[in-house]
């Protein structure tokens, strides 16, 4: 189950770097005035959209690297954030462009997406952590366990011996 949930994470991880790769792309030639119509308020170069979308890049990277090497408390922490900031982005150009911009949309459901699968695999991992402790432990009993049985059992053997050795000198004297 762990590895499903991390290889979920890991496709996610990748998505989110191809995304940011993208949107940086197209973000720089809709700036440039290279292409027009993708990203709404970069054509009029509003400062604040053009430093939400460079955030959401920045973040993307991070979190698909965090994401595909398994640093689920990092990629929760970052699915959060990129969320959050897509939200804020998709809601600057919904007030100041009246437009909706599907890139943002596509951040918020990544981010949400990673965190939501960082958290599974979060609590799983600390889930098989105490199941190991649990059987460390359960294994360093059964190894005392047999220690205790071991030097148990020649100390009942000397027991034993002598047992036999007073038998045999009983019948001796019955034989004389």
């Amino acid at each position: 189950m762990e590895r499903e949930n991390h290889g979920a994470l890991t496709f996610l991880g990748v998505v989110m770097i191809l995304y940011g790769l993208t949107y940086a792309i197209l973000g720089t030639l809709s700036l440039a005035g290279t292409i027009t119509g993708v990203l709404p308020g970069h054509e009029k170069q509003e400062i604040i959209v053009v430093v939400l979308s460079y955030i959401i890049t920045l973040i993307s990277l991070i979190g698909g690297i965090a994401s595909m090497r398994g640093k689920y408390k990092t990629a929760k922490t970052i699915g959060i954030i990129f969320a959050i900031v897509g939200l804020a982005s998709l809601i600057s150009n919904q007030l100041t462009q009246d437009m909706f911009n599907s890139f943002d949309c596509i951040a918020i459901v990544l981010g949400a997406g990673i965190f939501y699968l960082a958290s599974v695999a979060e609590i799983r991992q600390k889930a098989l952590e105490k199941a190991k402790e649990r059987q460390k432990k359960k294994q360093k009993k059964e190894k005392e366990t047999t220690k205790k049985e071991v030097s148990k059992k020649p100390t009942t053997k000397k027991a034993t011996a002598k047992k036999t050795t007073t038998k045999k000198t009983k019948t001796n004297k019955k034989e004389k």
